[in-house]
């Protein structure tokens, strides 16, 4: 009825956000988001992210470009404990206080999040493998994976999956979709992007 909510219903947004949400599998990243949230980014913040496919979702009727954030969390060094911890009442309000105070000092001076990446080692630890000329020879090889010219995109993009230390999710689900069925050769009428379906899991 017109009182009633039909919770079984899920609007387009949900369903683009759950299946960018399934392709971080896909692109073996942590962070994975469409060019609308890019949009919304400030362009400091937007060049920290890398431009890695072009998909049409169910869902949308136009493709989406897909932007990763780069951050390699294995090469954070975990803290050692410092002891038996007496986790009681006490403790927990502590933490509660220290996790708002923290978020009202985050509200109250504001810093904008591009500056974070320079300034936290946490977060440059994590982006120290993806290098500029990483960086430089991707966009080299995605440049020419959506103009058709696949032979090419094979060269710098087989580069790119080892050049790093670990693989390149991107690089690799990029290569996997060009090698089958199509033997890195672009298909008939390629206009630069392709059903997210067409890539499997690694």
């Amino acid at each position: 009825s017109e009182f009633k909510i039909d919770a079984s219903y899920l609007s387009p947004n949900v369903s683009i956000a759950a299946s960018i949400e399934q392709a971080t599998r896909i692109y073996e990243v942590c962070v994975l988001v469409s060019e609308a949230v890019v949009q919304q980014c400030t362009p400091a913040m937007a060049e920290k992210l890398r431009l890695i496919d072009n998909v049409r979702i169910k869902g949308s009727k136009s493709p989406l470009q897909l932007y990763a954030l780069d951050l390699d969390y294995m090469n954070l060094e975990v803290d050692k404990p410092t002891g038996p911890l007496h986790w009681n009442t006490q403790q927990r309000y502590l933490s509660r206080q220290l996790l708002e105070m923290e978020k009202m000092r985050k509200w109250t001076t504001p810093t904008p999040i591009a500056d974070s990446f320079e300034a936290c080692p946490e977060i440059a630890d994590m982006r120290r493998r993806y290098t500029s000329e990483f960086q430089n020879l991707f966009c080299m090889g995605y440049q020419n994976y959506i103009e058709g010219e696949w032979q090419v995109a094979r060269t710098f993009l087989t580069r790119t999956q080892n050049m790093l230390g670990v693989r390149d999710g991107p690089s690799g689900a990029l290569l996997r979709f060009m090698e089958t069925p199509h033997e890195f050769e672009a298909p008939s009428g390629w206009q630069g992007f392709h059903e997210l379906g067409s890539l499997d899991d690694p």
